[in-house]
């Protein structure tokens, strides 16, 4: 029965919430940088291909150094 109070009174102090709070906007930060990576990665992506069909060699060229500075800043 002690360590039903003891887990009542942890919940009602301010630290696991602080903690739920930290927890939750880390989460949503990973989830809206992973968003922001795939939009970024699918349009350079594109951006790629159309270089290619077109023949242009040095937007290519460009165009996957910027991937790859992407892929580098998000760590994929």
């Amino acid at each position: 029965m002690e360590n039903n109070n003891y887990f009542a009174e942890m919940m009602k102090s301010p630290m696991p919430r602080e903690q739920v709070k930290n927890a939750t906007a880390a989460y949503i930060d990973n989830l809206l940088n992973d968003i922001l990576f795939k939009q970024e990665k699918q349009k350079l992506m594109k951006a790629i291909d159309q270089s290619l069909d077109e023949g242009n060699r040095q937007l290519f060229i460009e165009l996957s150094a910027k991937l790859n500075e992407l892929e580098k800043k998000f760590k994929h």
